[in-house]
Formats: structure tokens, C-alpha cells, sequence
């Protein structure tokens, strides 16, 4: 009977050990981005957290739609964030960056986008989300000339 109490007390404190590694909450966090009446392409949306730090950036697909995923899964950590839409893109798993002393390999250049300068920072361009966890309604963003 002693010897089940070693036992029993270690994987109490296993089982315990695994409620800490579980992950943190996520709400998820995609929609659309339009100027006028056309999506906006060639641009990144950027989602930042002052309290929390957490900044994360998606590219708007050729429809003008974002979905914000990390290396955590898909989604953003509950909470209010400031938003920018800023020109230019990020690499996509299917690109392959230039190796060092390659003046061949260029990334393709990304179209000019429209997005007017104010929405470039989240400081300035007004536009501000709240994430819940779990499943989120679509934030669309129909920016203004």
C-alpha cells in the first residue's frame, strides 16, 4: 500500500502540471477590407494590443479578405485592438525568399494599393476591433478616401 502512494501523488501532480500548458484563449479574426466599393489588394492588415503587446499582421487576399493566424492557431487573444491597413504584403509558405549573393532572385513586385495614408498606423487610422473568444462576426473594414 505505501508504494501506490508514490504513485498516486505523482500523477496528481502530472495531471496538474498539464491544466498549466493549456493554451490561451482565441477569438477568431477575419474579414474583409474595401475602398469604395473595391477590396483593397497589396496591403496587410495589422492588429496590435498595447496592453497585452500582442501585434499580428494577415494579407489581404486578391478579394480584399483576411484571416489572422500565428504559430498559437488561428485567432487573436480576447481584447480590444488598434488596427492599420498598411501597404505592401507578407511572404506566403509558397514563396521562397532570395539566398544570399542571388541578384536573380526577386520577390514579384506587389501592386500599388490605394490605402491612404491614415490607415497605415494604428495610431491614426480610427479603426479598432474587440476579440472575444470563440467565434467572432466578420470585421470588415470599408475604408474612406
Amino acid at each position: 500500500m505505501s508504494r501506490a502512494l508514490p504513485l498516486v501523488a505523482f500523477l496528481a501532480l502530472a495531471a496538474a502540471g498539464c491544466d498549466a500548458q493549456k493554451p490561451p484563449a482565441r477569438g477568431t479574426v477575419h474579414g474583409r477590407v474595401t475602398l469604395g466599393a473595391k477590396p483593397v489588394t497589396g496591403a496587410t492588415v495589422l492588429f496590435t494590443n498595447a496592453e497585452t503587446g500582442v501585434a499580428v499582421n494577415a494579407p489581404l487576399d486578391r478579394d480584399g479578405r483576411y484571416e489572422v493566424k500565428t504559430h498559437l492557431g488561428a485567432g487573436l487573444p480576447p481584447g480590444k485592438y488598434a488596427v492599420a491597413v498598411t501597404p505592401g504584403g507578407v511572404m506566403t509558405p509558397d514563396e521562397e525568399g532570395p539566398l544570399a549573393g542571388d541578384a536573380k532572385a526577386a520577390r514579384a513586385k506587389l501592386p500599388a494599393t490605394p490605402v491612404p495614408d491614415r490607415y497605415h498606423k494604428a495610431e491614426t487610422s480610427g479603426l479598432t476591433v474587440e476579440v472575444n473568444e470563440g467565434d467572432n462576426p466578420p470585421f470588415d473594414f470599408a475604408l474612406a478616401p
